[in-house]
């Protein structure tokens, strides 16, 4: 069964053989994940751009894979694009990557120039840093986060810079902020946006999106999620959907490398798991149960265990674990009553939101 990198690497056609199309999207918004800032240009003058084809020294890659997750994998991926002549002669602009721990934001996009009138661009989801994952919790209670602004000005200035047509595109959080620009633009720059990809992103805090703002977007945006999609399902969806096998199972089917892929597309199934929809129906009630100010103060309660100082992101306490998990329950035995009482009242909304969805499936 195949998958993108082996896509990556047998595909020899260039664009103008073979039109852009949703795996594509796919590859660069996993290619997205990997650290270019010593090799691509921001919004500076002058600069020459660097190929995909040029990124293949060695003596980058520790930082250019510090906080991707499956390592060997991504590196497995950027090895096919540079040797493909379908990728490797692709220029790359606009690298933007800004990690702010006390604004609780994680944001990073580059530009890939597919010819002199086509630019995609690329959202990064979460990477496997804790700010990372403390901004995806905020999703549930604050609107906007950071990153979604900080998207819509990033498009706003590439648009100012480029003025072909644009596509924009990402996986996880990525997705969302893809879709988020989108509704957001004004009518000039949307007009030039030609397709918008969501791969398994999250959808938006109730009140987010207008539906008025993404009239018409039938045509331009594409979401598509695993057959066991948990992240997707997240929060309202404003958007339609296809479903695309994977060769994994559960939460593990977020990962964009075990998506399956024939010939050039995905291989496309009717239907969620039944997993999946119980999962979906459970946090959506759970959200319902629960007000903004409690999923706040919840979320700040997690992330003060997980966050033991020392620690930069999630892989790191996995790989520490014997050291990891004492500071954490530390913490946890540190925390107020008002903040146990709290993850104690959540936990207790969550079986019970639970039990209710088990109900309302059997019901089905």
């Amino acid at each position: 069964m195949a998958n993108i990198i082996n896509y990556a690497e047998r595909e020899l056609s260039d664009f103008n053989r073979k039109p852009f199309h949703s795996v594509d999207s796919l590859i660069f918004s996993k290619f997205s994940y990997i650290g270019l800032s010593s090799f691509v240009p921001g919004f500076v003058q002058g600069k020459t751009l660097p190929t995909i084809g040029s990124l293949l020294k060695a003596e980058h890659f520790r930082e250019m894979f510090c906080h991707v997750w499956d390592e060997e994998n991504s590196l497995r991926l950027l090895f096919a694009m540079a040797a493909s002549p379908r990728y490797r002669n692709l220029t790359l602009g606009f690298y933007r990557e800004d990690m702010d721990c006390i604004l609780e934001k994680q944001f990073c996009a580059v530009t890939v120039f597919l010819d002199d009138d086509t630019a995609y661009i690329a959202f990064r989801g979460t990477d496997a840093t804790l700010v990372g994952w403390k901004e995806d919790f905020n999703m549930a209670f604050k609107y906007p986060v950071p990153s979604q602004e900080e998207a819509v000005r990033y498009v706003a200035e590439v648009g100012v810079k480029f003025k072909g047509k644009l596509i924009l595109g990402g996986h996880s959080k990525g997705g969302n902020l893809a879709i988020y620009v989108y509704a957001k633009l004004n009518s000039q720059l949307k007009n030039r946006i030609v397709k918008v990809y969501s791969h398994d992103g999250p959808g938006f805090k109730e009140n987010a999106i207008d539906l008025l703002e993404l009239e018409g977007s039938d045509t331009i945006v594409e979401k598509t999620i695993p057959q066991s999609s948990v992240i997707g399902m997240l929060l309202e969806n404003q958007e339609q959907y296809s479903i695309v096998k994977s060769n994994r199972t559960g939460i593990l089917q977020h990962d964009p490398f075990s998506w399956i892929i024939e010939g050039d597309h995905f291989v496309f199934v009717e239907r969620l798991t039944k997993n999946a929809k119980y999962m979906d129906r459970s946090l959506h009630n759970w959200l319902e149960a629960v007000s903004d100010e409690e999923r706040g103060r919840f979320v700040n309660a997690l992330y003060s265990v997980l966050d033991t100082g020392n620690t930069q992101n999630i892989k790191q306490i996995g790989a520490e674990w014997q050291k990891s998990i004492p500071l954490m329950m530390g913490r946890v035995r540190n925390l107020d009553d008002d903040s146990r009482f709290l993850i104690h009242k959540m936990l207790k909304t969550m079986a019970v939101t639970a039990l209710k969805s088990i109900t309302e499936n059997g019901k089905d």
